[in-house]
């Protein structure tokens, strides 16, 4: 337990959050050995001090492996959606030349995204880094390629999402840039900006 996961915990605690204990190291290696993913330094803090549960929390304990499997794929699932469907066409200029087949068009997409960190699952579509990122990072909100910051670190994440003593979005200061993340939402989701 550290200071994230105890100040994480009383966020938590005063939204009412329910709280189960935290994972041990064996759930740890569990979760990194079925799905492929570490937590980052603070998220691993929250989840081994306790495991927020309910409607959006992801349970890594008791949950169901396809769900939580559907949770980590939805940043890239999203995006390739997104490369797929779009009315206006998404397609980074730093991924060439947009093939004509769809196959290879959503391959290319997986292709390029599998160069992006991996996000692991807050609460519902909020996503911080999968380790080995580093401690203080940002949250995002990723809704296919409609991604922001929703906190400048997991604290103030949580209290924003709940609401809890959240400080004013221009007063946040950010610590950590996560690669291609960061610059898809400092570039307002643009992708001839990529």
């Amino acid at each position: 337990m550290g200071a994230v996961g105890d100040v994480a915990v009383s966020v938590l605690q005063a939204a009412g959050v329910t709280l189960t204990a935290g994972l041990t190291d064996s759930e740890i290696d569990s979760v990194h050995a079925r799905f492929g993913v570490g937590f980052a330094p603070d998220h691993l803090d929250l989840l081994t001090t306790a495991m927020p549960v309910g409607k959006r929390w992801p349970n890594w304990r008791d949950g169901d492996d396809a769900e939580l499997k559907r949770m980590l794929d939805w940043p890239v699932d999203g995006f390739v959606w997104d490369v797929l469907h779009q009315s206006v066409l998404f397609w980074p200029a730093s991924w060439g030349p947009r093939p004509t087949d769809a196959v290879e068009v959503e391959r290319t997409a997986r292709t390029n995204l599998a160069q992006w960190p991996a996000l692991v699952p807050i609460y519902g579509h909020r996503y911080l880094p999968a380790a080995p990122a580093p401690p203080g990072c940002p949250v995002f909100s990723v809704y296919q390629t409609d991604v922001i910051y929703y906190g400048p670190d997991l604290v103030e994440y949580l209290r924003n999402e709940l609401k809890v003593g959240a400080m004013p979005r221009q007063e946040w200061t950010f610590r950590q840039r996560v690669p291609y993340w960061s610059q898809f939402v400092e570039v307002a989701n643009r992708a001839e900006c990529m």
